[in-house]
């Protein structure tokens, strides 16, 4: 049995002082998300869940629930870096949508313009813009069942380059005309990375360092070269190889552009205020990250580049064998919710979002 820690904080816990009147983050409210994180961790099989629920010009709360080390009951902790799994898609868009800016990426121009030697599918009709609101209509490699078995069979320990990770995908005709719809593949946002590559000279995590981490000061987000995390770092747990087992050093590399990238709560609230502001974007970049197209998947309204909008929320989910996180913000109520759990089995994260998101009044 593993030790449940219970943990809030935030700025003030002095019931006494009198809220303002437009206050969201009222102790009455407050009292209602922990209990919403409670039930999920009831719920849910994830051993360990942190959420993070910031108000413009209001405190900040940490709810930090159960452990991240089943081995030494080590309670979850808002310091811990995690595999961020597919919020890593808003970092490789916004990498596409700056050197689109510059000129060396034209969004109208196709991947077989950049990546002839891929053989991509009909892939002169495929626009690196379609690459990047998931309209190509290419299958997702990742659903490769070669790919996956042998994932499962090195135990997590085999690490492979975006050019093998894709070339599944290729094997089989498009979903549909590209540009007709949307159809979430992470097929697209890999190419995306090689697509980065080749037009900088440059590995994807040089040009994440020049372009993004460097201006906005993310000192705790990492391409990781290995398969280990920097330390502090919570543990990661699956039920879907068996019993619950421990997967926290099962390589990200099977993500690559599309899923690979580590990071913390501190880097991570910065990043939800980019996705909302867009300041390393100009001003037709804005536009083209929130160009929204109807999304057919469940519980996504639409999809930008790189980017989805549920309602008034604007962010990303992200699922890694091990890990569930969620990164939104609401530009309505100035509202930023990020969750992540160390157990991917029934989406606790995603299941916390909604619950607070509901109690929030969206």
């Amino acid at each position: 049995m593993f030790l449940l820690s219970f943990f809030s904080q935030s700025c003030t816990n002095d019931s006494s002082i009198t809220e303002p009147a437009n206050q969201i983050l009222t102790t009455e409210t407050i009292a209602k998300l922990e209990a919403a994180a409670d039930k999920v961790m009831m719920e849910n099989q994830a051993p360990g869940l942190i959420a993070y629920i910031g108000v413009e010009g209001e405190q900040e709360l940490f709810i930090t629930r159960g452990v991240g080390n089943l081995t030494t009951n080590e309670p979850m902790n808002v310091n811990n870096y995690f595999r961020i799994a597919s919020v890593t898609k808003t970092f490789t868009t916004e990498a596409v949508l700056i050197l689109a800016c510059e000129g060396q990426i034209d969004l109208n121009k196709s991947v077989s313009y950049y990546l002839p030697e891929l053989n991509i599918p009909e892939g002169d009709k495929i626009t690196a813009r379609m690459l990047g609101n998931m309209s190509s209509g290419l299958v997702d490699c990742l659903n490769d069942s070669a790919i996956n078995v042998s994932y499962r069979n090195s135990q997590g320990t085999i690490r492979f380059t975006p050019e093998e990770l894709v070339a599944p995908a290729f094997k089989y005709p498009l979903q549909f005309t590209p540009g007709a719809k949307y159809n979430y593949s992470n097929t697209n946002t890999i190419l995306l990375g090689l697509i980065i590559k080749k037009v900088t000279g440059k590995p994807v995590k040089e040009v994440f360092q020049e372009k993004i981490f460097q201006p906005l000061g993310l000192t705790h987000t990492f391409w990781p070269e290995t398969n280990y995390l920097p330390t502090p770092y919570h543990h990661a747990y699956t039920w879907s190889i068996g019993s619950l087992s421990d997967v926290t050093y099962w390589s990200n590399s099977i993500g690559d552009a599309a899923g690979i990238l580590i990071s913390n709560f501190s880097d991570l609230i910065i990043w939800a205020r980019e996705l909302k502001e867009r300041k390393l974007l100009s001003e037709s970049m804005k536009t083209e990250r929130y160009a929204w197209i109807n999304g057919d998947n469940p519980g996504v309204s639409y999809y930008g580049f790189g980017i989805e909008k549920m309602g008034s929320w604007i962010g990303h989910p992200g699922l890694i064998m091990g890990y569930n996180n969620q990164v939104w913000y609401n530009a309505d109520k100035k509202i930023t919710i990020i969750v992540t759990s160390n157990c991917e089995e029934g989406q606790p994260a995603l299941v916390a979002f909604a619950e607070f998101a509901s109690i929030l009044g969206q």
